[in-house]
């Protein structure tokens, strides 16, 4: 906790009781609609990152599923990387909402201990001025936690997309499974016929 009384400078003296009361009051103000910020920006990143993990697995389970009935290697490939990514996308939501030193309004009365005899208008003035710095070191949290919120929740959305450019790539590289069997003059039509069966 920072202490009361600021650095000293030339408006402590000039600064009336009735003023430094009223700059407190609006510090305090502002101190007060960051933290309610942050809390609800917390509350944003956990509901997106658990969307986006619950998501991430389902669609993980659904292509190696695909993958065990069709043996289609582009589908499972494109899946696990559309998961992959989502999840990625999901611990850096998690990551935006982690606990950092963020500054409340108020003081602990220790913190007056020691200026008890000064001008009341010089300590309130002086405890506004650590009000403004506390507000910009909060501004600064809330701007890079916004930013990797911002990240990780664009980088989940884009996941799908960059899976559907895998799994185009994938297939035009390598060519489905039964394709193979077609291509490939060491099976025998009766073992083409038992994998359709079978894929059926």
């Amino acid at each position: 906790m920072n202490n009361p009384i600021a650095d000293e400078d030339d408006h402590t003296g000039s600064v009336s009781l009735e003023m430094a009361e009223k700059v407190l009051h609006q510090g305090e103000l502002f101190l007060q609609a960051q933290f309610e910020s942050a809390i609800a920006s917390d509350q944003r990143a956990m509901t997106m990152a658990a969307f986006f993990a619950s998501v991430a697995a389902a669609i993980a389970a659904g292509a190696i599923a695909y993958w065990d009935k069709s043996s289609d290697v582009p589908i499972l490939i494109a899946g696990l990387s559309g998961s992959s990514l989502m999840a990625v996308g999901a611990c850096v939501c998690l990551w935006a909402a982690r606990p950092v030193d963020f500054y409340f309004p108020g003081s602990h009365p220790s913190c007056w201990e020691s200026v008890l005899n000064r001008p009341l208008n010089e300590v309130l003035w002086g405890e506004a001025q650590n009000y403004q710095d506390n507000i910009e070191k909060n501004a600064e949290f809330l701007e890079t936690n916004g930013k990797m919120l911002s990240r990780g929740a664009m980088l989940s959305a884009a996941s799908p997309l960059i899976a559907i450019a895998i799994w185009v790539l994938s297939a035009a590289i390598s060519p489905s499974y039964p394709a193979e069997l077609v291509s490939d003059d060491s099976h025998s039509p009766s073992s083409l016929d038992v994998y359709r069966n079978i894929s059926r």
